[in-house]
């Protein structure tokens, strides 16, 4: 039989040593660049509100990926209720919107999207591009053209792009 204490000790031990692998494979995690599609998580120095609404964000896009998007909604408008001025909750809705056909939500969750990030090219290719989806599905061929050629103009290898410039019917330039 063991000494006293010595099953602690072992337990003790085999957690620190959890931890310390967790802890190398979260740093490991971290240091790879996030998707551009991905929220940048808030700052230690952010107001419990941002927190709570990035939370939300995450939530309601999990809520979209299995196809939940009118509780994926339901939860972007908490998100902005919160955080009004979040770009990825506003974005977020956007593409939620565009989903539902809605085609005109859609394109406004959009602009105030632009509205907020201003000139980040990242923000803006993104924007660009679901301005495309949206002019596409309701119907404006010209405006949607445009969109998808801006699209390009930012990032010449979008191949969202130039899908949606071959839906059109155009072929799309090559770089």
């Amino acid at each position: 039989m063991a000494a006293p204490g010595v099953g602690v000790t072992i337990r003790v031990r085999i957690a620190l040593a959890t931890v310390a692998l967790l802890g190398g494979l979260l740093a490991c995690a971290l240091e790879r660049p996030l998707p551009s599609d991905e929220p940048i998580p808030p700052d230690a120095s952010a107001a419990p509100q941002v927190v709570a609404a990035y939370h939300l964000v995450e939530d309601g896009r999990q809520q979209l990926a299995i196809g939940q998007t009118a509780a994926a909604i339901a939860t972007f408008q908490k998100a902005l209720a919160l955080a009004p001025s979040s770009p990825h909750a506003n974005f977020a809705l956007g593409e939620a919107k565009l989903r539902q056909a809605d085609y005109r939500a859609a394109l406004i969750y959009g602009d105030r999207v632009a509205r907020l990030v201003g000139n980040d090219p990242e923000w803006r290719r993104r924007v660009a591009l679901l301005r495309g989806q949206a002019y596409e599905g309701a119907g404006d061929m010209a405006r949607a053209r445009e969109a998808y050629l801006d699209v390009l103009r930012l990032d010449p290898g979008s191949g969202e792009a130039r899908d949606g410039l071959g839906r059109l019917g155009d072929a799309p330039p090559i770089p």
